[in-house]
């Protein structure tokens, strides 16, 4: 067996074990590509990285463990080694560095989250509260150090996921990769903070097969905004009728005041959104005959357009109140969310004819491949294109000769 030779994977893996009668407890071979990267083979078959150097502190020779394989790759391995004989270069014993920065103490994936991360969202995501809800489920990484986070370690948690229930139901896959994106998200960080190695990366969200396909067609939008209107809490009946006819999401419009409200003009401002950008919403004739009555209900003191019961707050999601004016105007809820009215918005739009930079404007996404995936073809658009091919075709083969078959 060469022990020299230039590291790939699969050259790694088709290493023998060290035999049990060898003095030595590990199998070492060199890499041709950096000098002093070494492979270490156990007894048992494990594999990890080594970095063989002299210290230019106490000038003898030294090691350090780089990581096990194949948590880490071997292009990983050849870059986390390049990086300390920089260091090495410099001046710096890397092992020395590394035990002097572990006397103050790694934090663990608890401790780190609670004090870095979640800081850090606060001032960058709208949705921080979101995160910090789906840390809950990532108990099993609470003591874990974010040095030794590894990629099995992740992929552990999500395979406990899957077996999670809630009041009796598993969790959707999507609901599940949320939660991964978040460990993602606070591993990136931890690399940039703390310089540890991001193994996050080697594991991958599961496919999504739970994506939401219904939506409210024209017909069903005008019958929901027309029960929703007669519903005996008129906050959240117009609160419903405003989510349909605007498209916003439902934290757009819960979080509004009337200081982002301008009749006169005909505007409704949303000052801060998911893309992080303004928007605009125009208020059709509809739309001000809702704000006009909510204004009659206007509570002093309380700045917010759907004001909650408490003093200075406004109403929460009104579910309840979804799922009864869904009953009573006779529509199949099974699927509907308050995140369906941005669906059934850009269908019904697109489905009219609409220009998709117009729609994309209305939904005020950044980037038009996400108005075009809430699209949800209707079965006349459907006919009408199918109708529209064929009909292109036919009057095309009129004007074709069949050419002689020899």
């Amino acid at each position: 067996m060469k022990k020299q030779f230039h590291f790939t994977t699969s050259a790694i893996k088709a290493l023998k074990s060290n035999p049990q009668e060898s003095r030595s407890n590990d199998l070492e071979c060199s890499d041709l590509s950096v000098i002093g990267l070494r492979i270490l083979v156990g007894r048992t078959g494990n594999r990890r990285f080594l970095l063989r150097y002299i210290s230019p502190v106490i000038k003898r020779k030294a090691s350090i463990s780089l990581g096990r394989w194949p948590d880490l790759s071997v292009e990983e391995a050849r870059q986390k080694a390049r990086k300390l004989k920089v260091q090495i270069a410099d001046g710096i014993d890397p092992k020395i560095e590394r035990d002097s920065r572990s006397a103050l103490v790694m934090p663990d994936v608890y401790t780190f989250f609670h004090e870095t991360y979640l800081p850090w969202a606060k001032t960058r995501k709208k949705s921080w509260k979101d995160d910090e809800t789906r840390f809950l489920r990532c108990k099993p990484l609470y003591k874990i150090s974010m040095d030794r986070l590894s990629a099995h370690a992740i992929m552990k948690l999500q395979s406990h996921l899957a077996t999670e229930t809630y009041k009796g139901k598993p969790y959707s896959v999507a609901t599940n990769n949320r939660v991964i994106a978040l460990v993602k998200g606070f591993c990136s960080l931890s690399a940039k903070v703390l310089d540890t190695v991001n193994h996050s990366t080697k594991v991958s969200l599961l496919p999504e097969n739970n994506a939401r396909t219904r939506y409210l067609n024209v017909e069903e939008t005008a019958l929901l905004i027309k029960v929703a209107r007669t519903y005996y809490c008129k906050v959240k009946g117009n609160l419903i009728a405003m989510l349909w006819l605007t498209g916003c999401r439902i934290s757009e419009l819960l979080e509004r005041r009337w200081d982002d409200v301008d009749l006169d003009k005909r505007m409704l401002f949303i000052k801060n959104t998911k893309n992080k950008k303004s928007h605009q919403v125009f208020l059709s004739n509809l739309m001000l005959e809702l704000l006009y009555e909510l204004r009659e209900l206007k509570q002093p003191g309380n700045p917010y357009v759907f004001p909650g019961s408490r003093e200075g707050t406004h109403i929460s999601p009104p579910r309840k109140a979804f799922k009864l004016i869904l009953e009573r105007a006779g529509i199949d809820g099974t699927d509907l969310c308050f995140h369906s009215a941005r669906h059934s918005v850009a269908s019904n739009l697109l489905n009219s004819g609409m220009d998709i930079a117009s729609v994309q404007r209305v939904l005020n996404h950044a980037d038009m491949a996400s108005t075009l995936y809430y699209r949800k073809f209707s079965t006349e658009a459907l006919e009408r294109g199918s109708n529209a091919l064929s009909a292109m075709v036919e009057q095309a083969s009129e004007k074709l000769t069949l050419p002689d078959i020899k």
